[in-house]
């Protein structure tokens, strides 16, 4: 059964997930251009591939309707928005993906965005770098109430990480444990309450079609003046031009922002000092990018040999 690695990069910094395919009797294929795989070039190299190690391109009904030889898909990351779980399901295209690593990068780079807005980080930087000694006002971390939307395995651990600095932690999540909520130290409240008593707002929810997130114009407007909001999930998840205004009228102190609705992005909140942008780029440690991709790897071989369990595969 042929293997397909379709992600941008593979094995660049660390060989063990490449090792551990070459050490295996099954016949693999890498993608090779460094850069994320056009739909052409997946059918291309992926037409005759029982197994696929998947990237962030997209998996849509007509694209698997070309892909006849797909048994496993095996996404190198956490979402698995770009599939389409409905045709999967149909064909007994069993679909996986590593949700447990990436946690640690994700919620680090959280915590350094709370920490660089809370600090005014950015602006003193710049001031700096044109020689400009001005010094502005500032907050501790552990002074101000972090509100995370969605306390699953990123949010959990980004509770943590605050607790650990004194923060209060608020938290709205219609699935969380009450129980674990409260082990950790974090209140759970409503999405409106949220909004309304944290200084930092930030974004660790799963797409769901059934309850679909959006912070627009109404949401924004009841964030406390002078919060900051941080959204490391979904793009679509946060109106980016009503979050434009509300910066631009200053009733937000500041912005983190790793996803976007249209990717790359190159839109106007390039041009705000106070807002910090990251290329969709949170899981992307050296650390955390071979343990995924070694996971993927493991993955695709047990699924070979039938050693997949039902608990691993995305309902």
């Amino acid at each position: 059964m042929k293997i397909f690695v379709a992600l941008s990069t593979f094995a660049e910094r660390d060989s063990r997930p490449l090792a551990r395919l070459g050490a295996t009797k099954h016949p693999f294929h890498i993608h090779h251009t460094g850069k994320r795989i056009t739909t052409a070039e997946l059918l291309r190299d992926g037409r005759d591939a029982a197994v696929i190690i998947a990237g962030v391109e997209p998996y849509d009904a007509v694209t698997l309707s070309q892909l006849p030889a797909l048994r496993c898909l095996v996404r190198c990351g956490v979402g698995v928005d770009a599939v389409d779980l409905d045709v999967t399901r149909a064909r007994g295209i069993t679909v996986l993906n590593t949700p447990d690593v990436p946690g640690a990068a994700v919620a680090e780079l959280a915590l350094a965005m709370f920490l660089a807005l809370s600090r005014n980080l950015r602006p003193q930087a710049i001031r700096m770098s044109q020689r400009q000694w001005i010094r502005l006002e500032a907050h501790l971390l552990g002074g101000r109430t972090v509100g995370l939307v969605g306390l699953g395995r990123i949010g959990r651990r980004v509770a943590e990480l605050c607790r650990a600095f004194g923060a209060r932690v608020l938290a709205s999540d219609p699935f969380a444990d009450a129980s674990a909520a409260s082990a950790l130290g974090v209140g759970l409240v409503s999405l409106e309450q949220l909004l309304r008593e944290a200084d930092i707002v930030s974004l660790h929810a799963a797409k769901s079609a059934d309850q679909p997130l959006t912070l627009g114009a109404a949401e924004l407007a009841t964030m406390k003046r002078g919060a900051v909001l941080v959204n490391l999930a979904r793009g679509g998840m946060v109106d980016e031009a009503a979050l434009v205004e509300v910066l631009r009228s200053g009733h937000l102190a500041g912005a983190g922002m790793d996803v976007f609705a249209q990717e790359p992005y190159a839109g106007p909140l390039c041009d705000f000092e106070n807002v910090i942008l990251t290329p969709h780029s949170a899981t992307l440690t050296v650390e955390t990018r071979a343990e995924m991709e070694l996971e993927c790897v493991e993955k695709a071989l047990r699924f070979i040999d039938g050693g997949i369990r039902s608990e691993e595969r995305v309902v």
